[in-house]
C-alpha cells in the first residue's frame, strides 16, 4: 500500500511539473510552483527528483525529442515529388505516417509543447530550430523533386524558414489548447491543409 501511494505522489508530482513547464517554460517554472500544483511540499518532490533538471529530463527524454524529431521528418518526406494530396489514397505514406505524427502529438500534447516552447536553458533548447531547418530541407527536396513544368522559381530559405518557424508557432498554440481531441485533431487538419495549399502556391507560382 505504501508503495502505491509513493507512485501515486510522483505522478502527481510529474502532472503537475508538464502543466507548469508548459505554462511558465524551464526558466520560469520552481520547484516550489510544481509542488503548489501538485499539493506536494516542495521536500518532497526532492525525494524523487534532486533538482529541477532531472524533473524535466525524465519527462522529456533525448529519445523522445528524437523520436518527435523524426516521424516529422518522414512525414514531410513523405510529401517528395507529392504535387496534389487529394490524389493520394487513405493508406497512402504520407496520410499513414500523418495519423502517426497526429496520435504521438495528441498523446504527448503537453509534452510536445513544452519541447517546441519552453526548453530554453536545456539540453532541448536547439529542437525548435532542428525542426525548422529539417523542415526546410525536405521542403528544398520536395521542391527539386517535382517536374520542372510544376516549378516556379525557387523560394528562398528565408522565406522558407519563415513559413516553417510560422508552422511550429501554429502548432504549438493549437496542442496548447485544452479542448477535446476531436477538436484538436479538426483544428490541425485545418491549418495543415492551409500550410500545405500555401506551400503548393509558393513551389508552383510563375515569375512576373
Amino acid at each position: 500500500m505504501a508503495q502505491m501511494l509513493k507512485d501515486e505522489v510522483e505522478a502527481r508530482i510529474r502532472a503537475a511539473a508538464l502543466e507548469v513547464f508548459a505554462q511558465l517554460g524551464f526558466e520560469r517554472a520552481t520547484m516550489a510552483t510544481i509542488g503548489n500544483v501538485a499539493q506536494v511540499s516542495t521536500g518532497n518532490i526532492y525525494r524523487y527528483y534532486r533538482n529541477k533538471e532531472a524533473l524535466f529530463d525524465a519527462l522529456l527524454s533525448e529519445a523522445f525529442a528524437g523520436r518527435f524529431v523524426e516521424l516529422l521528418r518522414q512525414r514531410a518526406e513523405a510529401l517528395k515529388g507529392i504535387d496534389d494530396l487529394q490524389r493520394l489514397d487513405e493508406g497512402d505514406r504520407y496520410h499513414l505516417l500523418s495519423e502517426e505524427l497526429l496520435v504521438f502529438c495528441l498523446s504527448n500534447r503537453l509534452q510536445v509543447v513544452i519541447l517546441l516552447a519552453h526548453s530554453q536553458g536545456t539540453r532541448h533548447d536547439a529542437v525548435p530550430e532542428k525542426v525548422v531547418q529539417t523542415l526546410v530541407e525536405v521542403a528544398f527536396a520536395h521542391y527539386h523533386a517535382l517536374a520542372p513544368s510544376k516549378q516556379g522559381p525557387e523560394p528562398s530559405r528565408a522565406i522558407l524558414e519563415l513559413i516553417y518557424r510560422n508552422f511550429v508557432s501554429a502548432m504549438v498554440a493549437i496542442l496548447s489548447q485544452n479542448s477535446p481531441e476531436a477538436a484538436l485533431r479538426e483544428a490541425i487538419a485545418e491549418y495543415s491543409a492551409y500550410h500545405l495549399s500555401g506551400l503548393t502556391a509558393l513551389f508552383s507560382r510563375r515569375p512576373a
